[in-house]
């Protein structure tokens, strides 16, 4: 999947917001449900990821890697979605050292989520 035209600095891709916004018919509720539901995958799976990369358990972060990508790229992550995608890459061929530092802009990229996502989303309205 290629990284689309998101703007330095930007967290989410402009068009994927467009897109779901234009899903749900500008329907607010609907979309605080699409973020609800990606925010709980991430809290369920997130800690689990990083305890297999402390593990270098390479099988569990490839795939935890590849739920959390698509995940991400569904909600308009691109930059998140890439940073899962090289953690699963690392995972497929046994790189498992010294992926803290992408966890940590993993979790830079959600704190700024549910505040971009309803400033980005009430633009589009």
């Amino acid at each position: 999947m290629e990284l689309s035209q998101t703007p330095q600095n930007a967290l989410f891709n402009e068009e994927k917001l467009a897109e779901l916004h234009q899903i749900a018919s500008g329907n607010k509720d609907f979309l605080k449900k699409i973020a609800d539901t990606y925010v709980r995958q991430f809290e369920a799976k997130f800690p689990e990821l990083k305890q297999m990369v402390r593990e270098q358990n390479h099988e569990q972060i490839e795939q935890l890697a590849h739920l959390l990508k698509g995940a991400s790229y569904s909600v308009g992550l691109d930059e998140t979605a890439g940073r899962f995608h090289r953690l699963e890459l690392a995972g497929e061929t046994n790189e498992t050292s010294n992926l803290e530092p992408i966890l940590d802009e993993i979790e830079a990229d959600m704190r700024r989520f549910d505040y971009e996502w309803d400033a980005r989303l009430n633009e589009l309205a």
